[in-house]
């Protein structure tokens, strides 16, 4: 019998909002010790699992896994705590014959700017260096070097919107086996360059640069030309040394061919940088375009506030332009505000109230906005996602009320919680299709929800910590020159690291 170690610790940190995460964040959301990961059929341990009970010999041993929605980074108190178990129960285990980290490789703590290489390097002390230990990663991954060498094999989602955290749980389960029966050598090789972007134009569902790029590397990988490949377009709201994008490839004893495969796939990504970058627009001017010039219904996407890319959910510069503009325009808009949720909770369904809305939990990106309204539903925000990373799983925004401000209904919740489809709205008996303006706050899945139905889509250029171009943000830690603060640089934007060394 060979035993398969499994643990985990998934989220995406934010180093420019101040809210971190605790252990309270993944306890709310998913917590599974030893056995509950059993329970576990959907998502990437779903998929870890489903795949080795297809091998009666392979005997899973799990050990933790836990996942959050994004935030600021971990608190370090909060890293050590599932760090530390994670380790204890590896070495409680006994003898294993592989490690399976299902990651997310965008994750910081305080202290720590590499949490995923300094997991595998503390599960490397305890299992030694010859056991083999892959790692699934989300496409936004900040492979480092530490990464690539510490681990056997690493595999990126392959899709954006993510709806493949069970197959690539599988994939990765799938390697194992044939590389403890003998069946392959596994080696990678990452190839990366200085291009920080958004995800806005990173769909690998539509047409675009990023749908490109995974389309060629999955082609190689389906003709056999490789094991696994991944291509990563890096999170860029995190500050971290030596960030970008690019591509992994890991095949069969074969380094040279992994290198030649992800340099290529790597200086495309350059060449192309410029069309990563999205078209915006400010909020006004969006929304005099969706009332005045537009027909149909519109979709406002104020990316500076996406939740699932770590910001607090709190930001309110198109609310207050809405507002500003035309209250009676009917409109939906979510928004984090654990007080006035509280308070809208106390007055009541049907009571009048007014509110102080937003800039409660990150107050660096602008001021709350001021609103009387009536109290339209309550609830204690529970929902269940349809698809993506959380599947079936419950998702809980807290105390949440819907206050309405003339034709304006404003979903104020207690929690951030990450955007799949519109399950927000629904849960809180709202239908985003009885609406002329639709606000949503991710740069990537609203395209996917809302196309059917509206006809128009805007992505807001407004202050927060998940701005639609990186040029809004001031890095410290990432050392210059990168794109797009720098259009052009000179020499090989390429860095290889991994199995061959850089020639």
């Amino acid at each position: 019998m060979k035993r398969i170690a499994i643990a985990g610790i998934l989220t995406e940190c934010n180093d420019f909002t101040s809210a971190l995460i605790t252990e309270a964040d993944f306890e709310r959301v998913e917590l599974l010790r030893g056995d509950q990961m059993f329970e576990r059929t959907d998502g990437v341990v779903g998929g870890t699992l489903t795949e080795l009970a297809k091998h009666a010999e392979f005997v899973p041993v799990p050990l933790l896994f836990t996942s959050t929605i994004p935030g600021g980074a971990l608190t370090d108190q909060c890293y050590k705590t599932f760090h530390d178990e994670i380790i204890e129960r590896l070495k409680a285990a006994g003898s294993v014959d592989g490690v399976l980290l299902l990651l997310h490789g965008a994750a910081v703590s305080v202290s720590v700017a590499d949490i995923e290489g300094e997991l595998l390097e503390s599960a490397r002390k305890v299992v030694g260096s010859e056991i083999p230990i892959m790692v699934t990663l989300d496409l936004h991954a900040h492979i480092t070097e530490k990464m690539v060498t510490l681990s056997t094999a690493l595999f990126g989602w392959e899709t954006y919107p993510h709806m493949d955290s069970f197959t690539t749980g599988a994939r990765a389960a799938d390697l194992m086996v044939r590389t403890l029966n003998k069946e392959v050598n596994p080696v990678q090789v990452m190839a990366r360059v200085p291009v920080l972007t958004s995800a806005i134009n990173a769909s690998t569902e539509r047409p675009g640069p990023f749908f490109d790029l995974m389309k060629k590397a999955k082609k190689w990988e389906h003709e056999g030309k490789c094991l696994s490949s991944s291509v990563f377009l890096v999170h860029p709201y995190v500050d971290r040394p030596e960030m970008g994008s690019g591509a992994l490839f890991v095949t069969d004893n074969d380094p040279q061919s992994a290198a030649k495969m992800a340099r290529e796939i790597a200086q495309e990504y350059w060449d192309r940088r410029q069309e990563f970058e999205p078209e915006v627009w400010k909020a006004e001017a969006a929304i005099h375009d969706a009332i005045k010039n537009q027909t149909g219904r519109s979709v406002l996407t104020e990316v500076a506030d996406t939740c699932g890319g770590g910001s607090a959910g709190d930001c309110v510069a198109v609310l207050r332009a809405l507002l500003d503009i035309d209250v009676n325009t009917k409109a939906i808009y979510p928004v984090v505000s654990p007080n006035a949720a509280a308070i809208a909770i106390k007055a009541g369904v049907g009571s009048e109230v007014n509110l102080q809305v937003g800039a409660e939990v990150d107050k660096k990106w602008g001021a709350p906005v001021s609103i009387k309204g009536t109290v339209l539903n309550v609830s204690d925000g529970h929902f269940t996602y349809q698809g993506g990373v959380w599947d079936g799983a419950s998702g809980r925004m807290g105390a949440t009320a819907v206050v309405r401000v003339g034709g304006i209904d404003i979903v104020i919740a207690t929690f951030p919680t990450y955007e799949w489809r519109d399950e927000q709205y629904l849960s809180m008996g709202l239908n985003p299709s009885n609406y002329q303006l639709i606000v949503v706050k991710n740069p990537m899945n609203y395209f996917m929800t809302y196309s059917p139905i509206a006809n128009n889509f805007y992505v807001i250029d407004s202050p927060g910590p998940t701005p639609a171009t990186c040029k809004a943000l001031t890095y410290v830690q990432r050392e210059r020159p990168f794109f797009p603060f720098d259009s052009d640089i000179p020499g090989d934007t390429v860095k290889l690291y991994g199995a061959v060394n850089q020639n």
